[in-house]
């Protein structure tokens, strides 16, 4: 009983350190709290509070540094810069809300490209250049206004005229925590350039057009409000965050090709969106590495949960995916791309050859998976992904597909928007694999809700390729529960269909050579492989089971 009353002694002197500054009015007191009531701020919800708040801040700069509180109120602002050494606490039940007045988010130079490569900050709420130790914290809200932007009397204006929530650049050492992020007209939060970055246990809820059922834009147009990005970012730590928002959930992006992202954690976060969840690309300049995932959960997505796409000469490598849980993926379960689109978003600016390879994705579980997209891995002709290893993923797709769609031949749309459902219905509804060198999959389940007359597994061009521990389904009217394509060194172990199937392993392609079966359960197949034409067969080196 006595160690109880010392922890509430303790947990009293906490409380009361930690509000005693709150209790005070004004820069004045020295507490290192800037109260925007202080400056003139109304915080009834009618009033433009911006010169207030703006106020509020730079007497926080000049004073060393402290926190801006918002507190009792409904702050409606335009654009404020947040300066070095301040922090925006804003208080449960507090809101910051964009103004509806387009005038209130102006245009400004800046040391620093902006997408379109003009040096200028275009419509944001809270903006940062240059800045060092800042941070947006508290239990508190910050309202974008998003619907006045698509509903108002600006109708639905370009991606340029569209409020940002937040958007900080070049900056260092930042600290966004537990705030809630609502209704964004833009993208809801974006960090450019920056490093030493912390986002912790933030909600975004941003999200138009909620039913993942209906059509994407069944009720109002799209806004582009992902709800994080990071762009050529250095030593980030994103957790604990729920993402629900209109497009990508977190993306990871690069404009230019001297820099990068890299040296990033994403853990402990639960995503769902209106296009992908978690995201390396579209814009892929530079170079991303060191980069881990880990420990989501991801649902009710319209697009891909996990995608990892470069296209415009990014190196992409030593990415790992681990412990991801999802339900409910309208696009691929896991989409990697290599293509050549080749866009810049600088002036004059180089393209780098693109590199992807070094990624491991594993330990994933999913259900009602779209059967059309399933997974797909896919290169370039001669530039492959390369390096790629998928280990104990446990995926339960729609089924549905015909087995004719097994013999689709998908176009290489090299230069094409990545997307999984770029090529259209899959030849697989499981992996889908092409252009591709190293590649182990080691524990694999693939199963369907409906029947589905597709390959499990279809490799194209593929070279070096470990088949290990796969246990897939299929029907007695698919062409195979595995179809390679001219593919190379490939061996195929202790892998088995789940159900009967009329072909384990069909082998088609002038290229493919160097094949080995071993120690493969075959009581399910009636055969255990086929070939496309007598040329073929010299691809098999070694077997032990029935043949054709």
């Amino acid at each position: 009983m006595l160690r109880f009353y010392k922890w509430l002694n303790l947990l009293a002197l906490i409380f009361l350190v930690a509000t005693a500054g709150y209790s005070q009015s004004g820069s004045e007191s020295g507490s290192g709290i800037f109260d925007p009531y202080d400056y003139g701020a109304k915080g009834d919800g009618h009033t433009v509070d911006t010169k207030s708040i703006q106020a509020a801040i730079d007497a926080c700069h000049r004073a060393g540094g402290g926190k801006v509180y918002f507190h009792n109120g409904q702050f409606i602002s335009g654009t404020v810069y947040l300066k070095s050494n301040v922090i925006l606490d804003i208080e449960a039940g507090a809101v910051l809300r964009a103004s509806d007045n387009l005038d209130d988010f102006p245009i400004k130079v800046s040391n620093y490209q902006s997408y379109t490569g003009k040096f200028v900050t275009n419509k944001m709420l809270v903006y940062a250049e240059d800045a060092k130790n800042i941070g947006i914290c508290g239990k508190g809200t910050i309202d974008g206004n998003g619907d006045h932007w698509a509903k108002g009397p600006y109708g639905l204006p370009s991606f340029s005229l569209r409020p940002r929530i937040i958007h900080f650049r070049v900056c260092k050492n930042i600290l966004i925590r537990d705030v809630r992020l609502y209704n964004s007209a833009s993208w809801v939060q974006a960090y450019q350039s920056c490093e030493n970055l912390v986002i912790d246990g933030v909600t975004v809820d941003s999200r138009p057009n909620k039913n993942i059922e209906k059509p994407r834009f069944f009720e109002v147009e799209g806004r582009n409000n992902d709800g994080l990005d990071l762009i050529d970012c250095r030593r980030v730590r994103v957790s604990n965050c729920y993402i629900n928002s209109g497009d990508d959930g977190i993306c990871l992006k690069s404009f230019a090709p001297e820099e990068a992202c890299r040296d990033i954690t994403i853990s402990n976060c639960v995503v769902s969106t209106n296009a992908s969840a978690i995201k390396i690309g579209t814009e892929t300049s530079g170079a991303f590495e060191d980069i881990t995932i880990q420990n989501c959960v991801i649902y009710d997505t319209r697009l891909d949960a996990i995608s990892l796409a470069t296209v415009d000469g990014a190196r992409m490598e030593r990415i790992t995916v681990s412990g991801v849980s999802m339900r409910n993926i309208k696009g691929a379960a896991v989409f990697i791309r290599l293509g050549i689109r080749n866009r810049t978003y600088r002036e004059k600016a180089s393209i780098n050859q693109a590199i992807l390879r070094d990624i491991i994705i594993e330990n994933i579980q999913g259900t009602r998976i779209s059967s059309e997209y399933g997974c797909s891995i896919t290169g370039i002709q001669n530039v492959p992904v390369e390096n790629i290893t998928l280990k104990n993923i446990n995926l339960r797709f729609e089924g549905g597909g015909k087995a004719e769609d097994s013999q689709r031949l998908i176009p290489e749309r090299r230069r094409n928007y990545p997307s999984g459902k770029m090529f259209g219905i899959l030849p697989a509804y499981g992996f889908f694999i092409r252009h591709a060198k190293n590649i182990r999959l080691e524990n694999v389940q693939l199963d369907f809700a409906r029947q589905d007359s597709r390959n499990a597994l279809y490799c194209d061009e593929v070279q070096e390729l470990e088949i290990s521990g796969l246990k897939a389904s299929a029907t007695m009217q698919a062409p195979g529960l595995i179809r390679l394509v001219n593919a190379r060194e490939v061996v195929v172990s202790g892998s088995r269909s789940t159900s009967p199937i009329a072909v384990f392993l069909s082998i088609h392609g002038g290229k493919s050579k160097d094949i080995i079966l071993g120690s493969n359960p075959l009581n399910k197949a009636t055969r255990e492989y086929v070939f496309e034409d007598k040329a073929t067969e010299a691809a098999l080196k070694e077997a032990k089971g029935r043949g054709n």
